[in-house]
């Protein structure tokens, strides 16, 4: 009985020890399974998208700037998480893009435009940044618009902010430290000082200083797999110039489950002396992200959009879009019109494309370029013509086509439009003649009046396509030819032509302004010939167009019948042979 007893109690014991084993190990598991959902989402093709709320000081003088950003997980492995990024700030635009500058009428910066478009981020699990591609930065030191979203997690060393409670099993906040370097780039402008990155900013006319960065972060406990994380930031640039320092804190809000930060908050105090006085700028982020409702209601407005592309024109839209590009209508009319037909759907409106032609060739070179666009998308027959129109108004960016080189024979006048070899990249580029300074160079400027004038040899020039309008004429005047000198006997002649009566050209082949009975259509064009009725002219693309007498205004048919005796006049018989 006595052996019986030991032998159970030997056995419980064993049954104990073994429950105490077993307790320990679910524990164990219990803990590094609740340690492991604390990482960002390594669910590929998993999305998010926040809404952005930036202002820069305080009052009503402060500057605001609504955006949004979307990171979409592309892949996952254990040590990288690769994410796509896109998102704007809807900033002020202005050259350079995505800095801050100070505007003329405020001490305060100004934001302009930031964005990034199809950026790639590559993070660890616990959202430390280790890759970073086409991103557009922010100015002010606040980082890259395409991080603003990617806050660390807790790290396997962060310690305990009360090691008795930790130690008696308790979930406490844990802390962590995290300090850097960076190069700062300064740069003086009309606008004030400009702060940015030198990894963005390695141009030359900066002012590069070292900046030394601190971070100190709070983790709190999850409370319904939602955790806080707090952080304070200092950054200390004494050896810029002038001494740049900024500070601030922050709180962010890590779902657990699905591995993204459902709302980000960022303060900062930016101070800089000028002239030995302090200023102080604040700056204040926030991310909220975005609620199911707000993305049901963007996914049904974006289906409306498409089936508005899609459907046909009705006529009264037809009528309303031609009365707005018509002539006499107002810049804001037809830019208005421009734009809703370029947001439409590619099809065939003849009517309505000769209207954007129109409309086009009456508008500065800031606005040709949209409505040669919307053209060439609505006649497939001009798509070409208007493609080339569209590509040599603007002085930025690559032309398409380009016609003959031009040599030191041609003939080149001020204004005229060629293509220019682009320096750093291949291709030509629209430019206009600004001075004609011998046969071998020419000085020209962008189209539009952008960049500096440059002289240039001829060979780096070629002419545009002949679908180009030129706003000179670019013909070679016809020379009159004598068939003798002229008599001795003729004292009062001069002894030799002036040069300007040898290289002038006729009235009938100027360039000149042919308008209707109506006084509302109008063209520059070359008289050609009266034929059957109809004045047939060379317009200044030299293309032959012809137009009923009955249609022209009695001073251009005057002028029409004028041109055409004096064509059919009978030429002088006397010819001088010898001297």
């Amino acid at each position: 009985m006595s052996h019986q007893s030991k032998g159970s109690r030997t056995a419980l014991v064993g049954r104990l020890l073994l429950a105490v084993f077993l307790v320990g190990s679910l524990l164990d598991i219990s803990a590094a399974t609740a340690a492991d959902p604390v990482r960002f989402s390594d669910q590929v093709g998993a999305s998010v998208t926040y809404k952005i709320n930036l202002q820069i000081g305080t009052g009503k003088d402060a500057g605001k700037y609504p955006g949004s950003l979307t990171y979409y997980v592309k892949s996952a492995e254990p040590e990288l998480i690769q994410l796509t990024v896109t998102g704007d700030l809807q900033g002020k635009h202005s050259r350079p893009p995505s800095f801050f500058r100070s505007s003329s009428d405020s001490s305060l910066p100004t934001l302009e435009s930031v964005s990034c478009r199809g950026a790639l981020l590559g993070i660890t699990p616990l959202g430390k940044v280790e890759v970073v591609q086409r991103d557009e930065m922010m100015g002010l030191l606040l980082g890259t618009i395409g991080q603003l979203g990617i806050a660390p997690l807790p790290p396997a060393g962060a310690v305990p902010v009360n090691p008795r409670a930790f130690k008696n099993g308790a979930e406490v906040a844990v802390t962590w430290d995290v300090s850097d370097t960076t190069t700062i780039a300064r740069v003086s402008s009309p606008f004030g000082m400009t702060p940015s990155f030198a990894s963005r900013a390695g141009i030359n006319n900066k002012k590069l200083s070292i900046a030394t960065e601190k971070w100190k972060y709070v983790a709190h406990p999850a409370v319904r797999n939602r955790m806080k994380i707090d952080h304070q930031y200092e950054l200390s640039a004494p050896e810029s110039d002038p001494p740049l320092k900024m500070q601030g804190d922050g709180t962010a809000f890590f779902n657990l489950d699905d591995g993204f930060y459902e709302q980000l908050q960022i303060n900062r105090v930016i101070f800089q002396t000028e002239d030995g006085v302090e200023v102080k700028v604040p700056v204040s982020i926030s991310l909220v992200r975005e609620t199911k409702q707000e993305r049901a209601a963007k996914i049904a407005a974006a289906k409306e959009a498409t089936l508005k592309r899609t459907r046909p024109f009705t006529d009264a839209e037809r009528k309303q879009w031609l009365r707005a590009l018509a002539p006499g209508s107002s810049v804001a009319e037809a830019h208005r019109a421009m734009s809703e037909l370029n947001s439409r759907n590619q099809r065939q409106e003849p009517e309505l494309a000769q209207a954007l032609l129109k409309r086009a060739e009456i508008s500065d070179n800031n606005l040709k370029y949209f409505y040669y666009s919307a053209a060439a998308r609505y006649d497939e027959s001009i798509k070409q013509m208007a493609e080339d129109r569209r590509d040599y108004s603007r002085g930025i960016g690559t032309v398409k086509r380009t016609g003959a080189p031009v040599t030191t024979a041609s003939r080149l006048v001020v204004g005229q439009i060629l293509a220019k070899s682009r320096e750093r990249f291949s291709g030509y580029e629209a430019v206009e003649v600004k001075e004609i300074h011998n046969r071998n160079e020419v000085s020209v400027q962008s189209v539009g009046g952008r960049g500096r004038v440059e002289r240039v040899n001829v060979s780096l020039l070629r002419y545009p396509p002949d679908t180009v309008q030129q706003h000179v004429n670019t013909r070679p005047a016809p020379r009159t030819r004598r068939a003798a000198p002229k008599p001795k006997l003729a004292v009062n002649e001069p002894d030799e032509m002036n040069e300007e009566e040898v290289d002038s050209e006729p009235e009938m082949d100027a360039i000149r302004t042919w308008t209707d009975k109506t006084g509302k259509f109008k063209i520059e064009a070359s008289f050609l010939a009266v034929k059957d009725g109809k004045l047939r002219l060379k317009s200044a693309d030299d293309k032959t167009i012809e137009v009923p007498l009955a249609a022209l205004s009695k001073t251009d048919v005057d002028l029409a019948e004028r041109f055409q005796k004096e064509s059919e006049a009978p030429a002088n018989p006397f010819q001088i042979v010898t001297e």
